[in-house]
């Protein structure tokens, strides 16, 4: 007979570096870590902001300055360009008094913008405003309530420019004017088209002196019907300031 040879098993060697307890433990939590962190949502830059509601989309973009979105938030891609000009609701109270000098540039283009695309329906504009931006908001926004001029305008033109601006937006209840030169006689006008009309606010304009007997007849028709009244002050004459002021 011949004689079998018995086969060993021969237990396998033993690396004492990756055998002992730390390093199990290391390896049973680095096998836990990667299945939390396959659960965890995908980060910012990885999302498609694109696929976002309509409805989600406005928000954000009614969270922004509105001078962002004219200047290329709402051109970010095609979900967001068609809620920028085709949702009037985004631009019903329009605010374009940004705090940054580069906003000045482009602003007429931009009042145009936000205006047109209000859909007619823009109840309060603040911004800046000139002859121009003034009549096409009076014929675009029929349901202007308020109006806040934030820049330099002057009303000393003529009353029947101002009647003609006033009955565009008779539903006008709030004017601001924050400077310029502005005649009593223009703002009686405003007030005699806008039956709404009850806050003026004109404190930070000059006014122009008049006759006493006629300017104590302007003041007396506004405060007779505007609840809310501030009026310019009496504008530099020389080197001295007028102080008279009548009740």
């Amino acid at each position: 007979m011949g004689i079998r040879s018995r086969k060993r098993n021969r237990t396998p060697a033993v690396d004492p570096h990756t055998s002992s307890p730390s390093h199990r433990r290391r390896r049973r939590l680095d096998s836990g870590r990667k299945d939390v962190f396959q659960d965890l949502p995908r980060s910012a830059d990885d999302r498609d902001w694109a696929a976002l509601p309509r409805d989600v989309l406005l928000v954000i973009l009614s969270l922004l300055p509105q001078t962002e979105v004219l200047r290329g938030a709402g051109l970010a891609c095609a979900p967001w360009r068609l809620v920028a000009l085709d949702e009037p609701l985004l631009w019903r109270h329009i605010d374009l008094a940004g705090g940054n000098k580069k906003h000045v540039e482009g602003w007429q283009a931009m009042a145009f913008t936000a205006v047109r695309l209000s859909a007619g329906r823009c109840e309060s504009y603040r911004g800046r405003v000139d002859r121009d931006v003034l009549i096409f908001l009076a014929h675009s926004a029929p349901s202007l309530r308020s109006l806040h001029v934030t820049c330099r305008f002057d009303m000393t033109c003529s009353e029947k420019f101002i009647a003609v601006v006033a009955k565009k937006i008779p539903m006008l209840e709030k004017l601001v004017l924050s400077n310029g030169l502005i005649t009593l006689a223009s703002l009686v006008v405003l007030a005699d088209h806008c039956p709404r009309l009850q806050s003026i606010d004109a404190g930070g304009c000059r006014t122009t002196r008049a006759l006493r007997s006629t300017e104590q007849s302007l003041r007396a028709s506004l405060k007779s019907r505007i609840k809310d009244l501030r009026l310019p002050h009496p504008q530099f004459i020389g080197y001295r300031i007028v102080l008279h002021q009548l009740e």
